[in-house]
């Protein structure tokens, strides 16, 4: 079937409501217009790694994608500008659920190293690091290159009013899925074009974009309030509240916490108030800004 065709077949599928379309990912192309001086830029990252130990002696990074893309103060993206792809040989044997949930084998990483002095030199001009898990990314990057500690993050996952925007889910998948497009998932490069198709659309609700959303974030402090002394019993209350576990391996408090908005806190303290639990439970508030947020240093 030639491609005229298949649009054809196409544009019959989606008169039918019985029938939703998604088309394959066609990556960006890059900025060909001069970049003037309020331009902006931005880097997505992404990261597969060994597993989900962020710790110092966890998990290793086993292939890094980075996507530099211009964009407006207003948030208008301009187009990609450069990219950075590469392997890295982890210290052990890269287990078989990861290598068939990303295709990434040991032969593809033998003998490679992340150049750590051009990832450095890649991301001098960046004005915002973005992430769609940036508390799970940060950590890793910071890690292998220490100048990520000294740039402002945000995350799409969890930065984005996903569910007010009559949205269902966050991962990247599902979000294209709404955006009507597919892409070859779990591998860095494909992950953050994937990223960066879904930053500009617009929400259902707001009309604005994901990126817009980001930008708005990335300027404002939040705070972050721990549940210390939680009793067990109520961690499937504060959970579907929206709550996330903190072991406290990472010098951070070892309680259940909650990232709200200067707006939100005081109904955040009300909640916490009303399991009346105040012979055990602390609450513990604690501002973030874009430089430290989802950062080791954040505690």
């Amino acid at each position: 079937m030639d491609t005229f065709e298949a649009e054809l077949h196409a544009i019959a599928l989606r008169c039918s409501p019985e029938f939703r379309v998604l088309r394959k990912l066609v990556r960006r192309t890059y900025c060909e217009r001069p970049l003037g001086p309020r331009t902006k830029i931005g880097l997505i990252v992404d990261v597969e790694t060994t597993g989900l130990d962020t710790g110092s002696d966890g998990d290793e990074i086993i292939e890094l994608g980075m996507i530099k893309f211009a964009y407006t103060p207003g948030g208008v993206i301009l187009g990609v500008v450069s990219q950075y792809e590469g392997f890295h040989q982890p210290n052990r044997p890269i287990p078989a659920l990861v290598r068939r949930l990303t295709g990434i084998t040991n032969d593809m990483v033998r003998g490679k190293r992340l150049d750590i002095a051009a990832i450095a030199a890649f991301v001098e001009d960046v004005d915002i690091v973005i992430a769609h898990n940036a508390d799970f990314d940060r950590r890793f990057m910071e890690r292998a290159c220490p100048v990520f500690a000294t740039l402002p993050w945000t995350c799409s996952q969890t930065q984005v009013k996903w569910f007010e925007e009559g949205l269902e889910g966050t991962k990247l998948f599902y979000l294209a899925y709404h955006f009507r497009f597919y892409f070859n998932g779990h591998r860095s490069i494909d992950d953050c074009y994937a990223l960066l198709e879904i930053l500009e659309q617009s929400l259902p609700e707001s009309g604005q974009t994901p990126l817009a959303h980001l930008l708005a974030a990335v300027r404002q402090p939040s705070l972050r309030v721990y549940a210390l002394g939680l009793p067990y019993d109520l961690k499937d209350r504060v959970r579907a509240h929206g709550y996330r576990w903190s072991n406290g391996e990472d010098g951070r408090p070892r309680a259940w916490h909650r990232d709200v908005t200067a707006e939100e806190v005081e109904r955040e303290l009300r909640f916490l108030d009303d399991l009346d639990r105040g012979d055990v439970l602390e609450p513990l508030v604690m501002e973030l800004d874009a430089y430290v947020r989802f950062s080791d240093r954040q505690a």
